[in-house]
Formats: C-alpha cells, structure tokens, sequence
C-alpha cells in the first residue's frame, strides 16, 4: 500500500523553477519515489543519452549540455509545448557566460511562458531594471516643484527620453506600485521590487551599465562645477579589500542623510561608486 506521503507527491513542474539542475534532481528525486525501478540509467536510455554518468554530472554542475542534449532530455521528460521551450531556455539562460546572453534567454523565458515562476518578475519588472530613467523618474516625483506633465519630465532630463517614454513610465511605475497617483500627481509608494536569485545579478548589472553610460555621457554633457567625476588610484594587501569593501557600503549608506524630505528636493543625483582591481594577482 502506498504511504500518504507518496500518494500527496507530485510531478514537478518546469515552469516553477529558475535552475534546470534543481529540476532534474527533483524530477529524479519524484520518479524514484513512485517508480522503485526508475534510475538515472533507464532515464538516460529513455532520452538516447549514451552515458548517464554524463548526466548526473550536469545535475550536480559539473558539466554543461548542448543543444542536441537538450533535445533528447526534453524527450526523456515527455516535455511538450510550452514546456519543452521553457526547459531549452532555461538550460541556455543557467549556462550563459554574458549578460547579454542572459538577457537574451530570460526575455524569451519571460515571454514564452506566462505560466513560469520566471513570469513573476514579468516584462514589466524586467524593464525597471534595463531602462535607466524608471528609477530616476520613482525620484523625480518627489521633487517640490514636479510636474507629471510628460513634457516637463521628458525637459527635465534633458531631452534623453521623449514625452512618451516619460508617459509609459509613470503607468509602469504606477502598474507595480512603485508609485501611487494623488490628486496633486504621484508619490512614492513603500512597495520593494524583487527578483529571482537567478535573474537579480543580471539585471542588477544592466542597470550599472547603464548608471556608467550616463556618468560617462555627463562628462561632455554636464558644466564642471554641477558634477564630480574623480578617482584615486593605491595600492592595498590583499586581505584588506573585504575591509575597503566594508567602508564603501557604510558610506553609500551616509549618503542616502542627503536626501531630502518628501515634496522638498529640486535635483535627483546620482552617485557611482566603483572598486575593481587593476592588477590580477603577483
């Protein structure tokens, strides 16, 4: 007779997960349960995989699979449809090497699946994080003197967007609850954006990137006396970089004493802090 536990298991489902390795060794963990004859050999024969040693060593991380590979999986799976496509993107979108590789596969996750637990942070989150002027735009209606008028806001960032894209942010920043409308215009609101492990450091890159861009772009777009672009150059020991490190974190966070009360402000800034090592080990 079956145990309640056996009987209340069931079959994992791709699109609810981020990392095609958790999934295999879920679905192998479920498979060995409820089919006692089940094993990474029959699985493996089942796809026309000639090694299932192969196999385990990409459910533990140890090797990466190819495009054939992931065709004869999704087989051994008995993946269709939608989920066969979240499964191949899902493969290519763990083992992606750039970030534009990354983005490339998460739009396609995104988009393709509606269903997926990727799908929660949707194009419209994902949009927060590739397109600079939404967080700046989050601060900008917190200005004393802001205007919701698209055209104000388009001005006032220097014609770097049009009145429309200032438009589509407002409703974007109003969809997810990053801002809230009044009945003098907008304010922020307390809601946090949140990511998947898998996709956060991806995105969080892309919008450094672009903060970069800008910086860059200031230094012939922005008089002298209304920026500071400097840098300092020394040499440390090695074990003192956490501690440098350390000291950054707590000054961004002295910082952020320099913002002004709601409705006050009259300039939104914005402050890039870069450590890297210039050498690569003696």
């Amino acid at each position: 007779m079956e145990s309640a536990e056996k009987k209340n298991m069931t079959l994992p489902d791709v699109l609810q997960y981020t990392n095609y390795r958790v999934f295999l060794h879920d679905y192998y963990a479920f498979k060995k349960a409820t089919e006692p004859s089940f094993s990474l050999r029959s699985f493996a024969a089942k796809a026309g995989l000639s090694s299932h040693a192969h196999l385990k060593l990409v459910m533990d991380g140890k090797r990466n699979i190819t495009k054939t590979t992931v065709i004869k999986i999704v087989q051994g799976l008995n993946l269709t449809d939608e989920r066969a496509v979240y499964f191949e993107n899902l493969v290519f979108f763990n083992q992606a090497q750039t970030d534009s590789e990354k983005s490339f596969y998460y739009a396609n996750l995104v988009k393709a699946t509606p269903g997926s637990r990727l799908h929660k942070l949707d194009e419209a989150q994902f949009r927060i994080f590739t397109e600079w002027y939404h967080s700046v735009i989050r601060e900008l209606v917190e200005l004393k003197n802001f205007n919701p008028a698209p055209e104000w806001i388009s001005r006032h960032l220097g014609g770097t967007i049009t009145p429309a894209q200032a438009a589509e942010s407002l409703k974007l920043l109003t969809s997810l609850g990053l801002i809230r409308k009044t009945a003098n215009g907008y304010r922020q609101a307390d809601s946090l954006l949140t990511t998947d492990d898998e996709a956060k450091g991806m995105l969080v890159r892309n919008y450094h990137r672009q903060m970069l861009d800008l910086a860059k772009e200031s230094m012939e777009t922005v008089p002298a006396e209304k920026r500071d672009i400097s840098a300092v150059t020394f040499a440390i020991q090695a074990k003192d970089f956490p501690v440098l490190k350390k000291h950054l974190q707590l000054m961004r966070k002295e910082l952020l004493d320099f913002s002004s009360e709601a409705g006050t402000g009259d300039e939104v800034v914005q402050v890039n802090i870069q450590l890297f090592p210039l050498t690569r080990g003696m």
